[in-house]
């Protein structure tokens, strides 16, 4: 099996790679860390987070990978 790169196709994953990584950058440096909420896990006990008390308009989205 050969592998073909040509010049469009190098470019492409240069520009999708850099964009990923600029992206997790930027959400690591730019994201202000008072914005996190501390969850029970301290105490030894995980507990799901069902709703938050605020005035601020947010939304979260949570994913449920349990089988």
């Amino acid at each position: 099996m050969f592998l073909v790169f040509n010049k469009q196709k190098i470019i492409s994953y240069l520009v999708a790679f850099s964009t990923v990584i600029i992206l997790f950058s930027g959400a690591t440096i730019f994201m202000p860390k008072e914005d996190t909420i501390e969850t029970s896990a301290k105490m030894g006990r995980l507990l799901p987070i069902y709703s938050v008390d605020t005035q601020d308009k947010k939304v979260a989205i949570t994913i449920n990978c349990a089988w």
